[in-house]
This record gives C-alpha cells, structure tokens and sequence, in this order.
C-alpha cells in the first residue's frame, strides 16, 4: 500500500509524544463543528489511528509526520522537524525601514498546529482596524476586523499547507 508522505511514521517516537491539550484543542473545536461528530467519542489511540495521526508499527502506535506537526509537544517536534514554525513578521508603519533600529518585530509559534494555526489568526486579527457596530437592541458594541476572519484564516491555513512566506 503506498501512503503519503504525511501518512509516514516516525519509527523513534511514541504516543507519549503528543501533546495532551494539542489532542483536546481537536476534540473541542471539531465538537463546535459536528457535536454528533462519532470520533468525539474515540479513545486518543484510536482518534488517532482514525485520523492518520498514527499508525500500527510492530504493535504498538507511532505518530505519523502529520501527527507529529499537528499534535506534537514542543520538544518532539523540534527534535524531528528543528525549522519547522509559523513566523509573523509586524512591520511597524507603511515604510521598511523607518527606525533602522527596529524594523520589524517578529512573532514565532512553535506549538503544534492545531495551537499554532488558532495563534496566527489571532496575532493577526489583532494588527487588522476593526470598526464597531451596535447590533439592534444591545447596549453593546460589537468590535468587526475590516479583513473577516475566515479569510484570514484561510490565507494562514494556505499558507502552513503549502509551507508559503506569507
């Protein structure tokens, strides 16, 4: 059976090398989507067997490289795959290099995917002008970035997925 690269088990690592919170982040945001989804009520094992996270090697569970990047703890992840991170580059102001001194703050996120991904678009969202509305009948406003969200988190996804410089 030929699988994809991402399907590739990492023969030196073990189950022990997936973040816990990494793993619940799943349940929790796949919960928002599908409540009735039936791998929210799967065993981590088999959740990760069913996801192509893992794989069965000589009877016992190893992460696939996907497994590995989108549950991985830190230290695990930087053992095997050391370049792999979301970089945010802030540019203060519209020109390059206003202040020679400091003409960009970088941002790095070194957790899995599944905290990284949601880490990126909020650093983001946070850079972007929001105007505000006040939906009939609050008292409150309501903060809206003028980019939407879903295409900031498109864009952020494309970019991790295809390993792009955003």
């Amino acid at each position: 059976k030929h699988h994809s690269f991402d399907e590739t088990t990492i023969t030196q690592c073990s189950l022990d090398d997936l973040d816990p919170a990494a793993i619940a982040e799943y349940r929790r945001t796949r919960g928002e989507s599908n409540p009735n989804a039936a791998e929210l009520s799967y065993s981590d094992d088999d959740l990760m067997l069913g996801l192509f996270a893992a794989s069965k090697e000589d009877g016992k569970l190893v992460p696939t490289i996907a497994g590995l990047l989108l549950f991985g703890k830190r230290m695990a992840i930087r053992r095997h795959f050391p370049m792999t991170r979301i970089d945010y580059i802030r540019v203060p102001g519209r020109e390059w290099v206003r202040d020679p001194d400091r003409r960009f703050e970088s941002v790095e996120l070194l957790d899995p995917l599944m905290m990284s991904i949601p880490r990126a678009i909020n650093t983001i969202l946070d850079d972007i002008p929001t105007a505000f509305t006040l939906p009939a009948g609050s008292n409150r406003r309501k903060d809206v970035p003028l980019i939407p969200r879903t295409a900031i988190r498109e864009a952020v996804v494309n970019a991790v997925m295809h390993r792009q410089n955003l």
